[in-house]
């Protein structure tokens, strides 16, 4: 007798081959702990950065946010000199003013002039000319 007849081994750690793996029960049941969802972690900072600081800006006691303290903060650091600190702060500057205007709609003379240009390209393009 080989053996590949003989029936399988039953015991310890080694179950019957019909109720080894069940169908729709995972392995693993407890599994590996799911990651903290980002969303989660991005709500902690902007409750932080929303706290209301006290600070002094022209000689009188404000609150801001802690968002705004930190602004101000770098603004200073930067006035006095610390380049870093000018770097970081137009880094993160939101409404630099060497961005282009993307929110600006087109006006209407904008639009015709970028519609020929591009009618223009086409039909250079069709009889063999070079860009323009």
């Amino acid at each position: 007798m080989s053996r590949e007849d003989d029936p399988p081994d039953v015991g310890y750690k080694k179950p019957p081959q019909h109720s080894r793996f069940q169908k729709g029960r995972s392995g693993n049941p407890s599994g590996r702990r799911k990651a903290a969802p980002e969303q989660v972690q991005l709500d902690c900072r902007e409750i932080v950065l929303s706290q209301l600081v006290p600070m002094t800006i022209g000689g009188k006691r404000v609150k801001v946010t802690a968002r705004e303290a930190l602004y101000q903060k770098l603004l200073a650091m930067s006035l006095a000199g610390n380049l870093r600190a000018a770097a970081l702060l137009l880094k993160n500057d939101g409404l630099n003013d060497n961005k282009p205007d993307t929110d600006r709609p087109l006006t209407e003379a904008e639009e015709e002039a970028l519609i020929e240009r591009f009618f223009a390209r086409k039909r250079s393009a069709e009889t063999g000319g070079g860009d323009e």
